[in-house]
C-alpha cells in the first residue's frame, strides 16, 4: 500500500506538468484567438447626443470609387464588414511601399482569407493611379479581391474622406498635391473609427492583429 501511494502521481508533479505542458498550449490558443484581449476598443472622434439622450458616434461618410478591377465601390458594398484603411499613392518611393509592403506580410496575409474584413488603400494620386496601375500594383503585393481593395476616383471624395472622415494625421501636409501617412485605421461594422495603428515593428503588428480581434468578438457576443 505504501508502495503505491509513493509512485502515484502528487499535485507537485502534476503542476508542474501543466506548467511545462498545458500552460503553452492555453498561451497559443489565447494568442491565436485574440480572446486575450478582453478590453473593449474605444470610439474614436467626436461625439454627441440626440434628442432622445442616444450617443451618435462619427462614422465615415458614403463614397462611390473604383476598385483595380474597375468595379464600382461604396459603403452599400462593404456593409457588415471591418475595413483597414490607408492611403498611398502607386508612385511612391518612401512612405507607401514601405507601408504596404508591411501590411502584405504581417497583416494582410493574418486576415485574408476572413470574409469579415475588408483592406481598402485609397490612392491620393487619382490622376495617375488608373485601375490598371491599382492592378499592377496589387499584383505585386499578392494582393486579391473582394479581400483588399485598391481605390480610386475623384480627389475631391478622396482627400474630404482622409480628413474629415478617417482624420488621417497628416492629410492637410500635401506635398506636390499629395500627401503621405503610414497610418492604419481600424473600422467597425457600424463604420465608427475604432482604431488608429503605426505600420512598422512587431509590436505594430501585435496591436493590430490583436485590436482586430478583439472587434470581432465584440460581434460574436
Amino acid at each position: 500500500m505504501n508502495q503505491t501511494k509513493k509512485n502515484s502521481p502528487t499535485w507537485k508533479v502534476l503542476g508542474i506538468l501543466f506548467l511545462l505542458v498545458v500552460a503553452p498550449i492555453l498561451w497559443v490558443m489565447l494568442n491565436k484567438t485574440g480572446i486575450h484581449y478582453s478590453k473593449k476598443l474605444p470610439i474614436y472622434f467626436e461625439r454627441e447626443l440626440s434628442a432622445t439622450g442616444d450617443t451618435i458616434y462619427h462614422t465615415i461618410d458614403d463614397f462611390k470609387l473604383v476598385n483595380q478591377n474597375k468595379d464600382t465601390i461604396t459603403l452599400a458594398n462593404l456593409d457588415d464588414k471591418l475595413l483597414l484603411v490607408s492611403f498611398f499613392f502607386a508612385s511612391c518611393e518612401t512612405v507607401c511601399p514601405t507601408m504596404n509592403n508591411y501590411l502584405a506580410q504581417h497583416i494582410y496575409t493574418e486576415f485574408e482569407k476572413d470574409d469579415d474584413i475588408r483592406f481598402l488603400s485609397f490612392t491620393v494620386d487619382p490622376y495617375n493611379d488608373t485601375p490598371s496601375v491599382l492592378m499592377a500594383y496589387a499584383k505585386q503585393l499578392n494582393a486579391h479581391l473582394p479581400n483588399w481593395q485598391f481605390l480610386t476616383g475623384s480627389k475631391s471624395v478622396i482627400y474630404d474622406l482622409a480628413l474629415t472622415s478617417f482624420k488621417i494625421p497628416g492629410a492637410r501636409d500635401e506635398h506636390n498635391g499629395l500627401f503621405h501617412s503610414n497610418k492604419l485605421v481600424l473600422v467597425d461594422k457600424q463604420k465608427r473609427v475604432r482604431g488608429v495603428f503605426e505600420t512598422g515593428g512587431q509590436n505594430d503588428k501585435r496591436a493590430t492583429i490583436d485590436a482586430v480581434r478583439a472587434l470581432k468578438l465584440e460581434y460574436k457576443k
